[in-house]
């Protein structure tokens, strides 16, 4: 009885070792971790460095850029029509 004892307990480590290393093995980290591809800055730390943005940053300055000059042709062509003054 005991030497089927010891092969179940020699089979169940062999196959807990098997086990811990696919373990190890199929870890991952996340993608984000450590230092891949360039680094992106805020676009307060580095305002006229355009390229280093991170991208998010660039989408809200080419809004508001966009906004802002459709806003200044609106006033500038699109104003107020003055209506002539009745002839007596």
């Amino acid at each position: 009885m005991s030497g089927v004892l010891r092969r179940c307990g020699q089979a169940f480590q062999q196959r807990a070792q098997i086990q811990s290393t696919v373990v190890r093995q199929q870890r991952r980290g996340f993608a984000a971790e450590g230092e891949h591809g360039e680094k992106k800055i805020n676009f307060w730390e580095g305002p006229t460095r355009i390229s280093e943005w991170k991208e998010e940053q660039i989408v809200l300055g080419v809004l508001g850029a966009w906004g802002i000059g459709i806003y200044t042709a609106m006033k500038a062509f699109g104003g107020k029509k003055e209506e002539p003054a009745p002839a007596h």
